[in-house]
């Protein structure tokens, strides 16, 4: 018998290998995800290298994957607040603005997809978010190190 953990794995795999291209990304290719950071039995967490793009000078635009194992969904789940309609969450992008020389970043969109990639919900947040401060040594900032340069 196959393990459920394995399975689940797969599903999500699957589903994140058909997400559609994202604005940004090179014509007729795929997202290029790379890896910021892994957590076992919690989440990947991943930014599109293909999709960033420099609006204007010091600025980036990123979309972020976060993939959900078993401990991390359940967290998630917790936070969003309402496990019914989540139930099938899987993975999550989220893109943000970052402002190079500030050192800041805005959250611009979310969007929550469930295993098989359909939208759960999807959140756009253009204009109604204040911009933050990047913390050290966050995986936000070690995106905005390795973009900003």
């Amino acid at each position: 018998m196959i393990p459920r953990q394995f399975m689940l794995a797969v599903v999500v795999a699957l589903a994140v290998g058909l997400m559609p291209v994202y604005a940004g990304s090179a014509w007729g290719s795929g997202p290029e995800w790379v890896e910021v950071d892994a957590i076992p039995d919690h989440s990947t967490f991943t930014y599109d290298k293909s999709a960033v793009v420099r609006p204007a000078a010091g600025m980036v635009g990123v979309v972020i994957r976060q993939v959900y194992l078993p401990a991390g969904k359940a967290e998630t789940l917790k936070l969003l607040g309402n496990a019914k309609k989540y139930a099938g969450l899987a993975v999550s992008f989220f893109s943000y603005d970052i402002d190079c020389k500030g050192e800041k970043s805005r959250l611009t969109r979310v969007v929550h997809r469930d295993g098989e990639g359909g939208v759960i919900a999807a959140f756009d947040l253009t204009g109604k978010t204040d911009w933050e401060d990047i913390p050290p040594d966050s995986r936000l900032d070690m995106i905005r190190e390795v973009e900003c340069k």
